[in-house]
Formats: C-alpha cells, sequence, structure tokens
C-alpha cells in the first residue's frame, strides 16, 4: 500500500463499539503496518514485523502476535513506543501495546524449521553461533590482579574479589561489583577469573557477559537445549557475568538466571556480577531476582582521588611504552584522568602519535597536536529550545506562530529550518521533534527535513543561514 492511500477508519469509539466488525479491525491493523513501516523503513519492518500478527484490540489495548519469546522480548524493549506511536496518530487517542506469543504463528515457525532439519538431516543450526560464547582457557596473562591499579577509593573491592576468588573459605560467596563505565568493573571480573584458574585446587570457572548468556538461553529455548544449557551454567563452582543491567525488562532471562545462581550458591559455589547501576537502580526486574541481588555483597568502584591519578597515568605509560615529559603526564592526568579506561585510551593515543613521528620524549605542544588530529574536541550538545530560541531570533517570528497552525512563507520556512537543525543537533526521534514543534505526523518533520536540504543545495544564501545558526549554537 502506498505513502498516502491509507483507509478511512471510523472514529476509535465507533471502532471499539464495533467489537465484532472484525474487518474494520483488520483495516486498523494495515494502517497500523504501514505506519510502523514508514517509522522504521523497510528492512527493520521485514526483519521484525512481516510474521506479525494482530490478535485482539479491546479496551485501547491492541496486542500483536509473534513467533516466540524471543521476538517477544525484543519488540516489547525496542519497539513498543513505536507501535503505539504509530495507532495512536492514527486514531487520535492513547492505545496502549502488547506483544503475545500467537499459537498459529508458534507452530508455523517450529513446523518450517522441522522441515528444514529433516531435508538437511542434520541437527537444527541458529544463524548465529550461541554454542561456546564464554572463555574458558587459557587465561590471557594480562588479566591478573597485578596488572591492575588498585586506588585507596578501590580498596574494598579489591579485597572482597581476591577472598572470592582466592580463599577455600570466604566471608561471603556472592559479590555484586558496580561503577561507571571505564572504572574496571569487567577488568576486576577477569582478575577474579585469572586468580581462581590459578588456585591449586583450581575452581571450574565461566565467565561470560549477560548479553551473551541470554542470546545463548534463547538458542537453548529454540532448540530445545535448555537442559544442556543448565547443566553447562549450573554445574559449575564460580559463576562470573558481566554487564547484568542487559537482562533488565527480559522476565524469561530473570527466571532462568534467579535459578542458576541459586542452585550454584546451594551447591558451595560462588557468583559475582558486574553492572554500572547500583543493585537498588535496577529496574524492570522480577520481585524475586531483585531479592536475590540483595543476598550480594555489593562493592563500588571509584574513580582514582587527584592525588592518584598522575601515578595510575605513569602506569599506563610504562605499559604503553610512552615516554613523556611531566608536563605531559600532568595534563592527561587533569583532563583524562578521571576513569581508568579514557586514561588508558589517551596514554594509548599519545604513545601511537609518538611512534609514528619519531618522537624521543613527547612534549606538551605534540601531545595537543595528537589529541587534536587523534581525538577532535566532543560536539556541545543542543537542546529543542535552544534550538527554537535561535530560530525565532534569526526569523523573527512570534514563538506562538512557530508552533502553531501559520503557515506563511517565513513562518513555515522558520519552522522547517528548526525541525532541520534539530534533526542534526539533538538525538530527538522524528516524533519527538514534531510533539516539540506542535505537529502531530513524524512525516511532517521527515519532509521539513528534505526539504530545507533540498533547498540548501541550491540556495547558497539560505545555506549560509543555516550553518551560521548552526555555528551558534555548537559554539553557546
Amino acid at each position: 500500500m502506498e505513502s498516502g492511500s491509507r483507509p478511512a477508519l471510523k472514529p476509535l469509539a465507533q471502532l471499539l463499539e464495533d467489537g465484532g466488525d472484525f474487518g474494520d479491525v483488520r483495516q486498523f491493523w494495515q494502517a497500523v503496518q504501514e505506519n510502523i513501516r514508514e517509522r522504521l523503513g523497510y528492512r527493520r519492518y521485514s526483519l521484525w514485523f512481516q510474521q506479525a500478527e494482530l490478535m485482539s484490540f479491546q479496551d485501547r489495548e491492541l496486542v500483536v502476535g509473534v513467533p516466540n519469546i524471543i521476538i517477544q522480548q525484543y519488540l516489547g524493549q525496542r519497539y513498543r513506543n513505536a507501535v503505539a506511536d504509530a495507532a495512536t496518530e492514527l486514531l487520535g487517542e492513547p492505545v496502549s501495546v502488547k506483544f503475545d506469543i500467537a499459537p498459529r504463528l508458534f507452530r508455523k515457525m517450529s513446523a518450517r524449521r522441522e522441515a528444514e532439519r529433516l531435508e538437511s538431516n542434520a541437527e537444527p543450526v541458529g544463524a548465529v553461533d550461541f554454542a561456546r560464547p564464554t572463555l574458558e582457557a587459557p587465561v590471557p596473562p594480562q588479566w591478573g590482579f597485578e596488572n591492575l591499579f588498585c586506588t585507596r577509593s578501590n580498596q574494598l573491592p579489591f579485597a572482597a574479589a581476591r577472598e572470592l576468588a582466592g580463599q577455600e573459605n570466604p566471608r561471603f560467596r556472592f559479590l555484586y561489583v558496580c561503577g561507571d563505565y571505564g572504572l574496571g568493573k569487567t577488568a576486576l571480573l577477569r582478575a577474579i577469573y585469572a586468580l581462581a584458574h590459578g588456585r591449586q585446587s583450581g575452581l571450574d570457572t565461566v565467565l561470560v557477559s549477560a548479553e551473551d548468556w541470554c542470546n545463548e538461553y534463547y538458542h537453548a529455548i529454540q532448540h530445545k537445549t535448555t537442559r544442556q544449557f543448565r547443566k553447562r551454567y549450573r554445574s559449575r563452582r564460580m559463576l562470573l557475568l558481566d554487564d547484568v543491567q542487559f537482562v533488565q525488562g527480559k522476565s524469561a532471562g530473570q527466571q532462568e538466571l534467579l535459578h542458576t545462581i541459586k542452585h550454584v550458591l546451594a551447591n558451595g559455589g560462588r557468583v559475582a556480577l558486574a553492572a554500572k547501576p547500583h543493585r537498588e537502580e535496577l529496574r524492570d526486574l522480577e520481585p524475586a531476582f531483585q531479592a536475590l541481588l540483595q543476598r550480594a555483597l555489593p562493592v563500588l568502584l571509584m574513580p582514582p582521588e587527584d592525588d592518584e591519578r598522575l601515578p595510575v597515568v605513569k602506569d599506563l605509560a610504562g605499559k604503553c611504552g610512552l615516554v613523556a615529559t611531566e608536563e605531559v603526564y600532568r595534563y592527561v592526568a587533569g583532563r583524562r584522568g578521571t576513569s581508568f579506561g579514557v586514561a588508558e585510551s589517551a596514554v594509548c593515543c599519545l604513545a601511537m602519535y609518538a611512534s609514528v613521528h619519531g618522537c624521543g620524549q613527547l612534549g606538551l605542544t605534540a601531545a595537543m597536536e595528537a589529541f587534536a588530529t587523534i581525538a577532535p574536541a566532543r560536539l556541545r550538545r543542543v537542546g529543542l529550545d535552544q534550538i527554537r530560541e535561535a530560530v525565532l531570533e534569526v526569523f523573527d517570528v512570534p514563538p506562538e506562530r512557530l508552533t502553531g497552525k501559520c503557515r506563511s512563507r517565513t513562518v513555515l520556512l522558520a519552522r522547517q529550518v528548526a525541525m532541520y537543525l534539530a534533526r542534526r543537533l539533538t538525538g530527538a526521534s522524528l516524533t519527538e521533534i514534531g510533539r516539540f514543534f506542535g505537529r502531530s505526523s513524524h512525516s511532517t518533520v521527515k519532509h521539513a527535513v528534505d526539504k530545507v536540504e533540498g533547498v540548501c543545495r541550491e540556495d547558497t544564501q539560505l545555506a549560509g543561514l543555516v550553518r551560521r545558526i548552526e555555528s551558534r549554537l555548537r559554539a553557546a
């Protein structure tokens, strides 16, 4: 169905009253599908929604049927709002969306896979191999505790990690490590893994990210190998799971992980989880899983304090082979030393620059040139309200006209330029930009962006004006 030829729909109230008139509801669903395709593009629509079907539409809740739990959870997490916005835009009333497994689609997909398996006379194989996404051996030599920099504020996390991995009878067997990005959560889990493997008795340890763990679990559900999956993880003496925040909103994954952790602990094993948020800040968790996390010993990784940054930078420089002046080390420590990850990236950048340019001892001038060449300054984040004010000032139009129904030439151009800049300078979606500027459809914003881009290619005066507004916004 081509854009602009959507079927005429009954008013929402009448559509709801005509509960038995399923033809109208199906007509509505076809229009929603077209709207989704416009929002997401043909590729994403074909990948995720072509197999979806309408199950019911009652009490302003749209229930969309999908073939399996993997698609159900993915769509619920990523595209629920897009479908709700599409339905709401068409009907002019708020519509909630729920994804459910449609028995007919499930049977159809299962039958197709079984037919493919029989035809190939082989075991079912997924498009992605999740059979062994974890690291087990050998242990990279750089993973040891001796290669980590333990600051004063991180003595407790390091001591807890060493005890969990290295003692025969630790005072606790469940550890939760949290902290901001770049502070060493993954490195600490790797150190636990290395120490546990290096023990004389040796702990049967597995280290895996939560994303890989969930993918492997869903793969096992698809191919009916959950028994092997559970044996693989529940038989371990130590389970190390990174980026646990990934399981938020994934009910089935949380339930399986809950029972896996309980099983490992009940059999005398040990568990360490790592995540950016503190356990109290995790959202969309099942109550039982949240209660389980309360049993863990929480430790928080902190950035190095001011007087610790310089030794950290010098230590990293020694490992990277960077020779620089004291002024360079202090500059990196002051500007980029709040995170171990950022500091390491900066030192590696300078080491690479010094190697390429044959610098013996890197000075501050050369270091500044290296950062300017390899790591340009981050662009300033611009808000929708700032774009609106800048455009109002340049075009000299009243605020109420910019967001109202006025379609005079000046106001229309100002509105289109504002939408164009909002699309370029912010991470807002087309729908969010449209709502901010008083438009109900995302297609209006897309038209405005395309229009300004086209006119600027022909009209150098407008192109220069748009560039000046953009430069002012970035520099403000």
